[in-house]
């Protein structure tokens, strides 16, 4: 179809005098003929009713009749159904009710609701003390926290700060660490400990020890390393799988003192190990050295005993 009408518009040359010859307007009568055909198939109009319009249509490429109210409608839904379509063109009332009024204006609805306070009740408030059953408020009145003994109270706007006294003087320092030198009970009576004790530093008796129960060793784990250091005080047994060579290192390991050393090899074996302080002075073992399993996995025993002088080490090995 011819486009319409910029670009098929004709010429009025040759009939915009009364000397022109219609011979040479031909062409362009042939050519309105032809834009007025193109307009009549654009405009696919017929028998228009009341609040008709025209739409286009990309199926034929021409406009149509169509109702005005055509599309798809709207559904409102209240708290209360499932919900009401309304279609363009329709009215779609909110009423109000219960006190409640609505009003349009433009494009926006005011919904007014009623006076709330009519249906409030003012029920009283019961502040209740460690020493009373309970003080009835009503609203309005007034409630007031009072302070004593070094106590003091202020209000401002929704907080309430409470204030006490310094209670320092009020205090008794006790220790978590008692420091002593000696426990005595001071004739033959025995001494019962019945908690847990922990003790820092040495522990001296003069007299023997029993214990109703076992006691039990802490055991430090070791990570493998080509000088591995033994530190007596994390714990009196430490263990260590070798993966490789090394050479372990004893240290505060005090006078008097034992540890013990649990070596395992590992799935190649053949780890060889040295013993020296950190003092820099070797373990003196009996024979003059310490060589250990050569198995794989095997396990070796190595306890070590300080005199204060030198450091003395046996070796139990091979345990299956």
């Amino acid at each position: 179809m011819t486009t319409w009408p910029a670009g098929s518009k004709a010429s009025t040359v040759n009939m915009d005098a009364g000397t022109d010859s219609p011979r040479l307007a031909r062409a362009d009568i042939k050519q309105n003929v032809d834009n007025v055909n193109d307009i009549i198939d654009m405009f696919n109009i017929s028998a228009p009713t009341n609040n008709q319009i025209l739409k286009y249509s990309t199926t034929n490429s021409r406009f149509e009749l169509a109702s005005e109210g055509t599309g798809s409608p709207i559904t409102f839904v209240g708290d209360d159904s499932t919900g009401t379509a309304v279609n363009p063109g329709e009215t779609f009332k909110i009423a109000g009710t219960q006190n409640v009024t609505t009003a349009v204006s433009g494009d926006t609805l005011t919904i007014t609701g009623p006076n709330l306070s009519s249906y409030l009740t003012n029920s009283p408030i019961t502040f209740v003390g460690d020493d009373s059953t309970g003080v009835t408020l009503n609203s309005g009145e007034t409630i007031k926290f009072a302070g004593a003994t070094g106590i003091t109270t202020a209000v401002s706007g929704d907080t309430l700060t409470i204030t006490g006294p310094n209670l320092s003087s009020y205090l008794t320092a006790v220790p978590k660490t008692i420091d002593v030198n000696e426990i005595s009970s001071g004739d033959s009576t025995a001494i019962q400990i019945n908690d847990a004790v922990n003790i820092s530093g040495a522990l001296t008796t003069h007299g023997s020890t029993k214990f109703n129960s076992f006691y039990a060793d802490n055991i430090n784990a070791l990570t493998y390393s080509t000088t591995i250091t033994v530190n007596a005080n994390l714990a009196p047994v430490h263990k260590v799988t070798l993966t490789g060579n090394t050479g372990f290192v004893i240290s505060n390991l005090p006078t008097g003192g034992n540890l013990t050393l649990i070596i395992v090899q590992d799935g190649t074996g053949s780890r060889t190990a040295t013993f020296g302080t950190d003092g820099s002075t070797s373990v003196k073992f009996a024979g003059g050295s310490a060589t250990l399993s050569t198995a794989i996995n095997s396990i070796d025993i190595v306890n070590i005993f300080n005199d204060g002088t030198n450091y003395y080490g046996s070796l139990a090995k091979a345990f299956a």
